[in-house]
């Protein structure tokens, strides 16, 4: 008979949608309560189906949404094995399930509720594309023992694409688990992989390595900017595992992916000069990494690693497995710039001109939290790599840098700083190119505060007065343009709130009212080609499209005039953003993580539908998730109105939308040149004028 599955008390809080101290009391209070099996006096568990009994009981256990249930039958088959298998597990499934192409539950799980050996079937369908991954689950243990989360997946998949259903799963997880294997975060893996793209000899990326993969983050980022050739490695089996699962549905059949479970450091079946990008989180202080057994080993060109320079042997590893002229990014702790342990191979480093770019992430960007974490981008020497590998850029990113593309480019891109940097500007406080010279003294300390607390050269004043004379002639127009479009007129009130019917967007799309329609493959944002593509970050930033991509794939959806479009997920529950498709955007590409919802313009207003979806309470009911908020769009609820009332509310909301872009404009330009400025005076260029 199977163990009970047990919860603490924080578990029940977060079952009940309570606090701690209102379950312990419960404890007290209700002699009923059901009592602890296990556990200690301070930190003691309970019987998760005593505890929900007894909420039913008393009125108190809340209904839960179809992604929380899932969630929940995951923690119960987790109970055993630990989380992270039991997500390998379900990832597995998932596979499965899109690989044999079945949509309904019914055909789903009922083979393998009855004890078929599901492991075969995943051999069969997936092994051959997945890699050596897959190739020690235990045999004689189907991969799910639940039946019920067989049933929840199988619906989830039936309801939306199996890689949807496992992104979720993987944000849950992300929040459950902090462990190295999901301690990289979507955003700073996107920019990783965005500079390995941009410090690649050729723009592009095709063949791309992570040799301690964890879950598969920065792979997958790299897969989303064109990579088709993507290799893991992880010491961690169920680590391997899911993020072989997480590859292959994202793939979709259109490339290569392969994930070995193994030490990359000790043992590794790649033999170097293979890829044309590795990014890597490598695990941080660890004594333990082969010191002493890998001595003499070949890949420490430039220097032997102490026992407590674990980061600088993961470093060296990584330089090895690209070909000459490769990129390799990686995420540091900011102690490796500096230890005098490593002194001897940073050295080495600046002096070959293997590392070209040290970039300080802020506090919060990833984990841990409290601590400001390093990326540092390298170069393998030969090959094409020598431009640029006399100086080494030092950035300071406040905020996770906004990466536009060709639709809204910044003067300087990141790969005119990664591969000439002594050709751009110094920018005080945020980014300079230090002479390697200028680096091989004592300490050789890689840390870039300090190289960017000096001044940077006086600027050519002359230069600075006309531009900031266009931009204050800019500034003033759109001020002048806000101030004619704010609203003036005195708008009605309604004296008995809101007098209408909610309907949510589901029963819209049944009755044909509306269309819901997503991409679902990586057509959004395909590197290679070359048509727009409409991106998450264009719409909550007001910007033309910027990304770029192919429009073979049949699943490319086109976006046309008239479409309303909101994002998939949001940062937080604050901000929330509706955009109504204009001629300049009409045929570009959907991009990832957004909803594109296309009216039928007799029945229903394109900007009537914009303002009530952007409206945030409405976003918040269909929401779920706390540091990355997901959107069920089809929960979202607009008025039953009248065509013509729809329109006087259309017109209304677009007036505002008008007005807020134009405020927009002026926030950016008013940042521009209090930036300009500021960095005049901190450079001497310019002096104060005299107090008012």
């Amino acid at each position: 008979m199977a163990a009970p599955t047990t919860v603490s008390t924080s578990d029940i809080a977060r079952i009940a949608d309570v606090g701690r101290a209102t379950v312990t009391n419960w404890r007290r209070r209700h002699p009923d309560f059901p009592a602890p099996i296990g556990g200690t006096e301070a930190r003691p568990t309970f019987s998760l189906e005593d505890v929900e009994e007894w909420l039913a009981e008393h009125g108190r256990l809340p209904q839960f949404t179809e992604a929380q249930q899932l969630w929940r039958e995951l923690l119960r088959e987790a109970e055993g094995p630990g989380l992270t298998e039991a997500m390998a597990r379900a990832a597995l499934f998932l596979v499965f399930l899109e690989r044999e192409g079945q949509s309904s539950p019914e055909t789903h799980y009922v083979p393998f509720a009855e004890g078929a050996d599901l492991y075969d079937g995943l051999g069969d369908s997936v092994g051959g594309d997945i890699g050596p991954a897959l190739q020690d689950m235990p045999e004689p243990l189907s991969v799910l023992r639940s039946t019920s989360l067989m049933r929840e997946l199988a619906a989830a998949a039936a309801r939306q694409a199996p890689d949807e259903v496992l992104s979720d799963l993987l944000d849950r997880y992300a929040g459950e688990s902090r462990g190295r294997g999901s301690g990289t975060p979507e955003a700073v893996a996107g920019f990783m992989a965005t500079l390995a793209r941009a410090a690649s000899p050729d723009d592009a990326l095709t063949t791309v390595l992570d040799p301690a993969c964890g879950t598969g983050v920065l792979l997958e980022a790299a897969r989303v900017r064109g990579a088709t050739q993507l290799d893991g490695q992880d010491r961690d089996l169920h680590l391997a595992q899911l993020a072989a699962a997480r590859l292959s549905l994202g793939l979709g059949g259109t490339g290569y992916c392969s994930v070995d479970a193994e030490d990359a450091l000790a043992q590794s079946r790649h033999t170097g000069g293979e890829f044309d990008a590795v990014v890597c989180h490598p695990p941080y202080n660890d004594r333990d990494w082969g010191a002493d057994e890998l001595a003499y080993d070949s890949r420490w060109e430039y220097g032997l690693p102490s026992r407590s320079e674990s980061e600088l042997a993961w470093v060296q590893h990584c330089l090895s497995r690209v070909r000459p002229g490769g990129a390799v990014v990686m995420l540091l702790p900011p102690s490796v710039a500096s230890r005098g342990t490593g002194r001897r191979i940073r050295a080495e480093l600046v002096r070959r001109g293997a590392l070209r770019a040290v970039l300080a992430l802020p506090a919060g960007a990833a984990p841990p939290a409290h601590i400001g974490l390093h990326l540092w981008v390298l170069r393998r020497p030969g090959g094409d790599s020598d431009a640029g590998a006399g100086h080494v850029l030092f950035m300071n990113c406040r905020s996770l840098p906004d990466v536009k593309g060709r639709g809204g480019r910044p003067m300087v891109t990141y790969r005119e700083l990664l591969t000439t940097p002594e050709k751009c500007p110094a920018m005080p406080g945020v980014y300079r190119a230090v002479p390697v010279t200028d680096l091989l003294d004592d300490t050789v300390d890689l840390t870039p505060a300090p190289r960017l607390a000096s001044p940077s050269e006086r600027p050519q004043v002359d230069e600075l007065r006309r531009t900031l004379s266009g931009r204050r002639n800019s500034l003033g127009s759109v001020l002048l343009e806000a101030s004619t479009l704010a609203p003036r007129e005195e708008w009605g009130v309604s004296r008995t709130g809101a007098p209408w019917t909610l309907v949510p967007l589901a029963d819209l799309i049944r009755t044909g009212a509306l269309a819901l329609l997503r991409p679902k493959a990586a057509g959004s944002g395909d590197s290679n080609g070359d048509h727009p593509v409409l991106t998450a970050a264009d719409v909550n930033e007001r910007r033309s499209p910027s990304g770029r991509g192919a429009v073979a794939d049949e699943d490319a959806v086109r976006i046309q005039t008239g479409d309303v479009i909101i994002p998939g997920t949001l940062l937080s529950a604050g901000k929330t953003v509706a955009r109504v498709v204009d001629e300049a955007d009409a045929g570009a590409l959907l991009g990832r993580n957004l909803h594109l919802l296309r009216p039928d313009t007799a029945r229903l207003d394109p900007w009537f539908l914009a303002g009530f979806l952007a409206d945030p309470a409405n976003v918040q009911r269909a929401s779920q998730g706390t540091s990355i908020v997901r959107v069920d769009a089809r929960r979202l609820q607009v008025p039953l109105l009248p065509l013509e009332e729809q329109r006087s509310y259309g017109s209304a909301f677009l007036r505002l939308h008008t007005f807020t872009t134009v405020l927009h404009r002026a926030m950016l330009q008013g940042e521009q040149t209090a930036a300009q400025l500021r960095a005049a005076l901190t450079a001497g260029a310019f002096q104060p004028p005299p107090p008012a």
